[in-house]
């Protein structure tokens, strides 16, 4: 048996007949692509700060403008929910942590 024939000596979960095969430049672009899109999803509620933070030109200013229409537009569509309930529920942890440790 040749050695390209053999398998790769691995230890890692990824079967060998998958390594075997990898993906197209296209299919990286295309997930990269569908990433971005449930971060800006699911972190609009992020964006209006982070633009805040921006400088004082004309363009800081026109992104500040789209960071707050975005995040209105996904609070109609109650995309936001899950944000704002993952915030919550990360604040009542830290309250229950420094709670416990004052007694």
């Amino acid at each position: 048996m040749s050695r390209r024939a053999r398998a790769p000596l691995v230890t890692d979960a990824i079967p060998p007949a998958l390594r075997r095969h990898g993906i197209t430049q296209r299919q990286v672009f295309v997930a990269c692509l569908v990433g971005a899109l449930l971060v800006a999803l699911f972190a609009s509620r992020d964006t209006p700060g982070w633009a805040e933070r921006l400088g004082d030109t004309a363009l800081d200013h026109r992104l500040r403008d789209i960071a707050g229409a975005w995040d209105e537009a996904m609070a109609t569509l109650g995309l936001t929910a899950p944000h704002d309930r993952l915030r919550d529920a990360i604040q009542r942890a830290f309250d229950w942590q420094w709670g416990s440790n004052s007694r």
